[in-house]
């Protein structure tokens, strides 16, 4: 008798842009919507080190590895995956996140 996989727990992979300001934030945005890459915006103007070193890329995490306010972005089912998101305040400063993969929702 054959048993299939345990099905992968609830998991995604994003990437995201991290600056100071709001206004900052919003000419991202305008930069996304004229075309600018995100991985090219997020190497420039990140101040996360995932922005240098990979494009703003996340990996792979669990709910509960980010704080509260990016984990109600990232693992709510009405967030779209490959659409920016934000900005969205934390205590880091503001984000825009685009979530490229979600399992186990």
């Amino acid at each position: 008798y054959k048993y299939s996989a345990p099905p992968e727990g609830l998991r995604a992979t994003a990437r995201h842009i991290l600056v100071k300001t709001s206004d900052d934030a919003n000419m991202l945005l305008e930069k996304l919507a004229s075309g600018s890459s995100f991985g090219n915006l997020a190497k420039e103007f990140s101040s996360c080190p995932s922005g240098s070193q990979k494009g703003g890329s996340l990996g792979s995490f669990q709910p509960g590895t980010m704080v509260a306010a990016f984990d109600d972005v990232i693992f709510n089912p009405d967030t779209a995956v490959g659409v920016v998101v934000g900005p969205v305040l934390t205590q880091f400063g503001y984000h825009l996140i685009v979530v490229d993969k979600r399992t186990g929702m």
